[in-house]
């Protein structure tokens, strides 16, 4: 090999790390951000009285549109993420394979999701003197359920990843098989979120067990783990280029 042809070789994996870097910033910072200062971990009731929810973002109104601005800023981080977990499972699919190019749609719609639900939950604390209570219960109501109920856009990016990864004949996948089946899961736990718009209260409530700690929980223990798995398969890539 060249030089030139090994220098670009380090550089693309360069940059392939910085993408799976991409996907730490995303957790952490939307972490803090959406969740902790957003008051999202945990989150509200939908249950909420009317009046309670107004009171809410009357009194927090500042730090709501803080939490929601950088939320909106570190949501595109999670399509960069998505962007090296394509590059990886090309390496098995092949260029032309097309399930490489649905998980990095699912990503980047994915993201479109989180920022339309940040910016409503944002719009609902924006000049919330001048608003009434109803227009602020809509307004909070339309960003969880449109955060919700677009799960399949992430579903679909999680089970076209782990078909890809479960269908490398090398005799050590790139990504381990259990990793894919996580994926799987993860994805399956998402349905549940069908039921949403039919539950105030109880497991299939917004900030219940299954459709708050299970799904969400389980999504952002997927980031971790993929991070790492996607990292691990980029470090063997390049023992294999040498």
């Amino acid at each position: 090999m060249s030089t030139v042809q090994e220098a670009a070789t380090n550089q693309s994996y360069s940059s392939w790390r910085l993408c799976v870097w991409a996907g730490w910033v995303f957790l952490v910072g939307y972490l803090l951000s959406w969740g902790i200062l957003g008051f999202n971990i945990p989150t509200i009731s939908p249950a909420i009285s009317i009046n309670d929810l107004y009171a809410h973002y009357v009194a927090h109104s500042a730090r709501i549109r803080l939490a929601m601005g950088l939320s909106v800023f570190f949501m595109p981080f999670y399509f960069v993420f998505s962007a090296v977990i394509s590059r990886v499972m090309q390496q098995i699919e092949g260029q032309n394979g097309p399930l490489a190019i649905v998980e990095q749609m699912g990503g980047a719609v994915t993201v479109v999701v989180g920022q339309v639900a940040g910016i409503s939950w944002l719009v609902a604390a924006f000049r919330v003197d001048e608003r009434t209570p109803e227009m602020v219960r809509q307004l909070h109501d339309f960003g969880w359920l449109y955060f919700d109920m677009t799960y399949m856009v992430t579903t679909l990016q999680m089970w076209a990843m782990a078909y890809v990864f479960l269908h490398d004949r090398r005799t050590k996948p790139l990504v381990p098989a259990w990793v894919a089946w996580l994926s799987v899961f993860v994805g399956f736990t998402f349905l549940l979120l069908t039921l949403l718009p039919f539950f105030l209260t109880g497991p299939f409530a917004w900030n219940g067990l299954f459709n708050y700690w299970i799904t969400l929980g389980s999504f952002f223990v997927w980031v971790i783990i993929v991070a790492i798995a996607v990292s691990n398969a980029i470090n063997r890539l390049e023992r294999e280029g040498a």
